[in-house]
């Protein structure tokens, strides 16, 4: 069976949004879609039609006499998605609380168990973190939410900020999360995702201060 041209360019821009989010393409990397194309087995056009795409997603950018490049955020621009955060994920955790399944608390809780004793390997725990805040999201009975942060691509902007704080000053936060949300007390949980994200905030608004 023949693969058409625009199922060509969707699996395209899949695999280059996976690699922008895994950091195989990094936050102000240049992309040389030669070199892509070759990488991915595909020919230019598929790839400069799943560009195009990622471009309209801002996720990547096209600059005069420079190419296209992966979009690098200002701190600017983070706190402004931070703020978003706060806003749509301190009600999806309150609806999450009241309407989430025990199986559901309990992977939360499973997320971090690996991290509690030793060593944290930070590459492992931003992806138990970005799993964690998912999962608060795409579990709390609210589609519409859900599909607020898809469709402006919060989830995958919040993958390519990586981690702002380190985790062991994080993962307790996290616990505190998920035992407010085991005793289903919605206004503790609330405003301890609101914290939680309020301080990492803080700290982006701080470096922007500092002129950093």
């Amino acid at each position: 069976m023949r693969i058409t041209a625009d199922e060509l360019s969707k699996q395209a821009y899949k695999k280059v949004k996976k690699m922008i989010v895994s950091k195989k393409l990094l936050p102000g990397q240049k992309i040389v879609q030669e070199q892509l194309a070759d990488k991915l087995g595909i020919s230019r056009t598929p790839l400069r039609s799943a560009l195009q795409m990622l471009e309209a997603e801002s996720l990547i950018k096209s600059i005069p006499r420079r190419g296209v490049i992966v979009r690098e955020f200002s701190n600017a621009e983070i706190i402004e998605i931070y703020d978003c955060r706060i806003a749509l994920e301190s009600t999806a955790t309150r609806l999450f609380t009241h309407r989430a399944a025990q199986p559901e608390i309990d992977r939360l809780r499973s997320l971090l168990l690996p991290f509690e004793k030793g060593e944290i390997n930070a590459q492992a725990y931003q992806k138990a973190d970005s799993e964690f805040h998912n999962s608060l999201i795409k579990n709390s009975g609210n589609d519409f939410l859900y599909n607020l942060f898809q469709k402006g691509n919060l989830l995958v902007c919040i993958d390519m900020i990586g981690l702002v704080r380190p985790p062991q000053e994080t993962l307790e936060e996290h616990l505190d999360i998920v035992s407010a949300i085991r005793y289903r007390d919605a206004d503790l949980a609330e405003n301890l995702i609101k914290d939680h994200l309020e301080k990492s905030k803080q700290l982006i608004l701080k470096k922007l201060e500092n002129g950093k």
